[in-house]
């Protein structure tokens, strides 16, 4: 048997080949209609980093920072008057645009620190929203509170009113059966007394 030839000590380990878009692992052909075995249970919600097309990505939502100079502000309780602050910031917004329009037809040198500056006003209101998600989360939770709510009252004022509608025939129709026994018991009667004749002696 031939003798393998030596590793050499050192040598660099030649790093492993990864696709972009690698194939799907093979037990999803277990979950197709009519697969033999049962297929397994699904894995665990992934929490914290984890890999996504070779890109590291993690589950905890973090707050990016303001990059560059503040330019909106707090009250002295540290909340932020978001919608004064934004309309502030759109007006610097639309000077600082008409600027760098005048600045790219008289000084085009100088556009460079007029887009700076149109950026650091962007980078504001940006980060102005990122604050407001909170905020933008739990009024879309009351909204969606408050539109089943109505919907159950919806239904519940339908059945209500079935319930009724049910309750209104069911008198009428105990009316009729009352009526109709009545009916039959007169006319049973009558019938019993012309079977006895005249003088009360059936023929």
């Amino acid at each position: 048997m031939a003798a393998q030839p030596p590793v050499q000590q050192g040598a660099a380990a030649q790093p492993s080949q990864q696709q972009l878009y690698p194939p799907p692992p093979p037990f999803y052909r277990l979950y197709r209609p009519g697969a033999e075995l049962l297929p397994p249970l699904p894995p665990p919600p992934v929490t914290g980093e984890y890999q996504q097309f070779g890109i590291a990505d993690s589950t905890e939502v973090v707050l990016p920072t303001l990059v560059g100079r503040k330019l909106y502000e707090a009250r002295p309780d540290g909340s932020i008057d978001f919608k004064g602050q934004l309309s502030t910031l759109h007006r610097e917004l639309v000077a600082q645009v008409l600027e760098l329009m005048g600045v790219l037809v008289d000084k085009p040198s100088m556009w460079a620190r007029q887009v700076e500056s149109t950026s650091t006003v962007l980078r504001n209101m940006q980060h102005l929203c990122n604050l407001l998600r909170p905020v933008q989360a739990r009024q879309t939770l009351l909204h969606t509170l408050r539109s089943e709510l109505e919907q159950r009252r919806a239904a519940a004022q339908e059945l209500r009113d079935k319930v009724a509608l049910a309750d209104a025939a069911l008198a009428g129709g105990a009316e009729e059966l009352a009526a109709a026994a009545a009916a039959l018991r007169e006319a049973a009667g009558a019938a019993g007394r012309a079977a006895a004749g005249p003088n009360g002696v059936s023929s």
